[in-house]
Order: C-alpha cells, then sequence, then structure tokens
C-alpha cells in the first residue's frame, strides 16, 4: 500500500468515526446493540469473570486485576483507536492504569473525550494524540499496559498490531483485548445465519418491530452484509478479525482467552433490543443467552476476550 493510499484510509476512517459519533448523539434513547443492554453486559461479564457484574468491560477488568495482582495499577497504558477514552478513563479510576496514552483519528471523538477526560477530573492522566499510533510509537518496551477494546479487530493487519503490541510491552506489562473476533468484514457462517434466523424468528410480533418505524417488522431472515458497501463506509471494519485469536496466541502463548459469543446478542438482537423491557423480559434475554451460549461451545461466535502477561 502506498502512503497516499495509506493516508487516504486513514482519512477515510476519521470521517467514518467522526459521523458515527454525530449520528449517535442525535438518537441516543434508541436501544439498538448489545452494548446498551445491561443485562446482557452482565450475561457476558458473568462469562469472563464468573461473576455477574454490571458495566461494559467489567468482567475483563476483574480477571486482569486478579492477573496483575501486586502489579497493579500499571503505571503507562496506551490505547489504539481510543474513540472517545471513556473504556480507557473507567480503567484509571478503577484503579487497573495509573496513566494512558490515547491515539485516534478522529478528532471529533478527541474533543468529545477532552471534555469527558475534564468532567471525569482525569485529565493529567490522559493524553490524547490525533495520530498513527504504529508510526509514532517505535521505541521498545515503553508501556506496561497495551489495551485494545473493540478496535483490534479495525486494523488492517492484525498480526502486525500483535507484534507491535508485543514490541513496546515491558517484560511483565499486561496485554489487555476485549473485542470482535469473528468473520472478516461480518461474512457470518451460515450456521450463524442459521441459529440468528430462527432465534429472531421465534420471538412475538412486538420484539420485532423496527424502532426506526414501529409499523414496520424487521426481516427474521438475516444475511451478511454487503461487502463492498462496507469497505466504502469504513475500510477498516473488520478487515483482518477473524485472525486475532491465532495471531494473539502466536506472540502471548499464555494468554487467558475467553470466547463471548455473539451470534444471538450481536446478530439476532441487533435492532430490536429497544422492543426488549431489561426488567420485564429478563427471562426471554436469558433463554436467548443460551442459546448464544451454546453457539459459542460449537466454535460459532463473534467476541472473545485476552489477558495476557508478558
Amino acid at each position: 500500500m502506498t502512503n497516499d493510499t495509506n493516508e487516504q484510509k486513514k482519512r477515510q476512517i476519521a470521517s467514518h468515526w467522526s459521523q458515527v459519533t454525530t449520528q449517535s448523539q442525535q438518537s441516543p434513547n434508541l436501544r439498538l446493540r448489545w452494548w446498551q443492554s445491561p443485562h446482557i453486559i452482565k450475561r457476558i461479564n458473568q462469562k469472563v469473570a464468573g461473576l455477574p457484574l454490571d458495566g461494559f468491560s467489567q468482567g475483563i477488568t476483574h480477571r486482569a486485576k486478579e492477573i496483575g495482582g501486586s502489579r497493579c495499577p500499571f503505571t503507562r497504558g496506551i490505547s489504539v483507536g481510543c474513540g472517545n477514552g471513556q473504556k480507557e478513563m473507567t480503567l484509571v479510576r478503577e484503579g487497573l492504569v495509573s496513566s494512558f496514552q490515547l491515539y485516534e483519528l478522529s478528532e471529533v471523538r478527541i474533543e468529545q473525550g477532552k471534555r469527558l477526560a475534564k468532567r471525569f477530573e482525569v485529565e493529567d492522566k490522559v493524553k490524547f494524540i490525533l495520530a498513527d499510533a504504529f508510526e509514532e510509537v517505535q521505541q521498545t518496551e515503553c508501556f506496561d499496559f497495551v489495551h485494545w477494546n473493540n478496535s483490534l479487530h479495525h486494523m488492517l493487519d492484525v498480526e502486525s498490531a500483535i507484534a507491535w503490541s508485543y514490541r513496546i510491552l515491558k517484560p511483565g506489562g499486561m496485554f489487555y483485548m476485549d473485542d470482535y473476533v469473528g468473520p472478516n468484514r461480518m461474512q457470518w457462517s451460515d450456521k450463524m445465519l442459521q441459529i440468528a434466523s430462527e432465534a429472531r424468528s421465534i420471538l412475538p410480533e412486538k420484539y420485532l418491530k423496527n424502532p426506526r418505524n414501529p409499523s414496520q417488522l424487521v426481516p427474521t431472515t438475516l444475511q451478511k452484509p454487503n461487502v463492498e458497501r462496507l469497505i466504502q463506509s469504513d475500510p477498516s471494519e473488520a478487515a483482518d478479525s477473524e485472525r486475532i485469536i491465532e495471531c494473539v496466541l502466536k506472540h502471548f502463548p499464555d494468554s487467558e482467552i475467553t470466547l463471548t459469543g455473539g451470534v444471538v446478542y450481536h446478530l439476532a438482537l441487533s435492532d430490536i433490543l429497544h422492543n426488549f423491557d431489561e426488567s420485564q423480559d429478563q427471562h426471554l434475554l436469558d433463554l436467548l443467552m443460551m442459546i448464544d451460549d451454546l453457539s459459542t461451545e460449537i466454535g460459532e461466535t463473534h467476541y472473545g476476550v485476552a489477558l495476557a502477561l508478558k
């Protein structure tokens, strides 16, 4: 890839995520994705940490503290594709990491992050940098915590990103990853589509209403997204995601890895979670999550977490 092409892709990615951030601020009350469901998050945390913890990624954070032990808090963390940095600020406030160097390509997200840092009173502990971390950080063994949270699957070359993570990590430092590890470009397997479509088709009609237009129902037969349109929108989306687990194990062979599912909660429930009442529909959500767990057991998963000490 030429430098001009690479820079063009970076500008396109930055523009896409700036637009996503702006759009999400315009419709904050619609719950369309699994990460907006406290009940689903609690179930995922149970799978990772053995405890039904509240809060996004709290399962892996709990395990990170257990594994890190007396090393916590890690002194100097780095995060690539940090977005607004809220996940990293949470780790600072919870005592897992003392400070973060945060890399992001979207100026809109960085400005949002700076406002959050001020609100959370951590301005002196997080530093936002509008740059490509791989180009900026060349020194080896200079961080003791490398953080990836739903950004590693946006790397165009996953192995290169993980190898870089290993190089910059100090001995005794921690590699922390919570990410989408499913099929490249979200080209779901036939089995994933079958399970997700059948799970959606058993739902009563009230759960199938389109939250943006309740007079319409969403399709019960799910399909793969169009690759060309996906790339046109965001050339980084799941570009090399299906190699994440194998590359983590190659560079961090002692990693603790937990596959956290997603065939049902990420695919079947996408766009319709708004129709579920978190308090009234817990039993139904639990049933759907059990189906999701069974899918994971047969190797059909969208997400995974990994922790390793160098």
